[in-house]
């Protein structure tokens, strides 16, 4: 399946015959999917993928509280996003991250001559940018490039907002497993997105024991924010001694992650809330969320 649909299976990948939307159902090829789902018989549960989702979108006429029988969100006060008691838990897709395909021996880091401090996964597309806090990043990494004698690696084309600076480098959108390998050679990754609703490269940052350094009104991935993984900044103002603590402070961003998420520990929290609307559910230990399966579950005679 495509974006926004995930597949939940059992712990042995076997069907469960439930399904998650991620967000929005917009373009037709993502009307005709969702029908298609219905048609097949698949039950549904929300997941708070992509900006404030489920809250009302101008283009999107479908109501997903009544699609979905539970809620898998991030927000800090999901009563604010949602308008019913829909049964509802602190879950991301992020918080599936595998830390054993994600680790500092899996990912060889990339040692070359320009060497980084840090990096900030922006965007190049104006709505990403948006979550990225694209203007926001532009006022703080040179700043702290400048006050640290750090260098910074931008994924994103430079512009009026983040303009070329002394110590930043600006790249194109790199693949998984490079970003990755330099990811595992920097001391902190600067995340100052805003209403950004699960974003993976938190999980894969504390995966490969790099700590975080994070805006406090992230509208997801707060909750990986604590003294064993990083630092919380509010703004330009507060930014440079908040990395400074970051970079002198204890951590032990992997350890924490491995304790507390990953596949088996989120995938049982998944399953607590899927069974408490689903007791046909058999799985007693973890469910997986997957992008495909071998067959199609077959069409429910309800």
């Amino acid at each position: 399946m495509g974006w926004p649909f995930l597949f939940v299976l059992n712990s042995d990948y076997t069907e469960t015959g439930w399904a998650l939307i991620n967000g929005p159902i917009i373009s037709a090829a993502q009307q005709d999917e969702f029908v298609h789902l219905r048609y097949l018989g698949y039950r549904f549960a929300g997941m708070s993928s992509y900006q404030t989702f489920p809250l009302f979108e101008p283009d999107d006429l479908l109501d997903y509280e009544a699609i979905c029988e539970v809620w898998c969100h991030c927000f800090r006060e999901p009563e604010k996003y949602f308008r019913t008691r829909i049964p509802h838990a602190l879950i991301s897709v992020s918080d599936f991250t595998d830390h054993h395909r994600v680790s500092p021996e899996a990912i060889s880091p990339i040692r070359v001559a320009a060497d980084f401090d840090f990096i900030y996964c922006g965007a190049t597309d104006e709505w990403k940018r948006h979550a990225k806090n694209w203007k926001l990043a532009g006022r703080c990494v040179g700043l702290i490039c400048q006050e640290l004698g750090l260098r910074c690696l931008v994924i994103g084309e430079p512009n009026d907002e983040f303009a070329p600076t002394s110590g930043v480098c600006f790249s194109a959108p790199l693949q998984w497993h490079t970003f990755l390998s330099h990811l595992a050679s920097v001391r902190f990754l600067f995340a100052p997105n805003g209403c950004d609703a699960s974003p993976r490269v938190l999980a894969e940052a504390l995966c490969l024991d790099v700590p975080l350094v994070v805006h406090r009104n992230i509208l997801g991935g707060w909750k990986y924010v604590n003294r064993f993984t990083g630092v919380f900044f509010d703004n330009v103002d507060d930014v440079v001694s908040n990395v400074r603590s970051c970079l002198h402070g204890p951590t032990a961003p992997r350890d924490w992650f491995r304790t507390n998420y990953g596949p088996w520990i989120a995938g049982s929290r998944l399953l607590h809330l899927l069974r408490s609307v689903d007791l046909s559910i058999s799985e007693r230990s973890y469910l997986r969320i997957a992008e495909q399966v071998d067959a199609p579950a077959p069409r429910a005679t309800r």
